[in-house]
């Protein structure tokens, strides 16, 4: 026979940590690691606060002298585009004094120029780089006699170098050879020169 004389108010658990114990443990722990991260969040935001700060200082010090970059560099880009240009003027030019001392050796003794007339005009190379595109006319006159003998050799001097390196074509163009109006017994004609487009870039 088995008498229990003790009371169920009595009786305690045989585990040494109750259930109130660690339940207030689990709520102390909980709240220190709520207060850390806090602490932890609350220190990083201050930390990326001052960085902010000290890059906005630094950019207010920086910011002029990237202003001033931007702009030389700019101006930069501009005078290069001019000088880009001045040279490509330069390098489409053709040397005129040269060009007269070469014609001044082409011409037969029999022939004499009375004008020359040089015009120049912008036209597209490809249909995208621009040019420089010449044309010499000459004027004159020759005797009678052999004049187109004598107006063949000047178009084939033309022709020849050093000319050909710069000259596309020479023509007399329709009713340009004619009789002179002021000589009767001379021959007058009319020389076009056509260059060959010199390129802007």
């Amino acid at each position: 026979m088995h008498v229990n004389l003790i009371y169920d108010e009595e009786r305690r658990s045989g585990s040494s940590v109750s259930l109130a114990l660690m339940i207030r443990v689990m709520i102390i722990a909980l709240a220190v690691l709520a207060l850390v991260g806090v602490v932890s969040f609350y220190s990083g935001y201050r930390t990326l606060q001052n960085r902010i700060l000290v890059g906005i200082d630094a950019w207010k010090e920086t910011e002029p002298k990237y202003k001033e970059a931007i702009r030389i560099r700019s101006e930069l880009a501009i005078e290069g585009d001019v000088l880009k240009e001045v040279q490509g003027w330069r390098t489409a030019r053709i040397t005129w004094g040269e060009q007269l001392d070469h014609l001044q050796a082409a011409i037969p003794a029999v022939v004499q120029l009375t004008e020359l007339r040089v015009s120049q005009t912008i036209l597209l190379i490809s249909n995208t780089i621009p040019a420089r595109g010449f044309e010499m006319k000459l004027s004159g006159h020759t005797v009678a006699e052999g004049s187109e003998v004598s107006v063949v050799r000047l178009l084939d001097s033309l022709k020849d170098a050093p000319f050909k390196e710069m000259i596309e074509s020479a023509t007399l163009p329709p009713g340009s050879f004619r009789q002179d109006s002021i000589n009767k017994m001379d021959r007058a004609f009319d020389v076009v020169c056509k260059y060959f487009p010199r390129s802007l870039q």
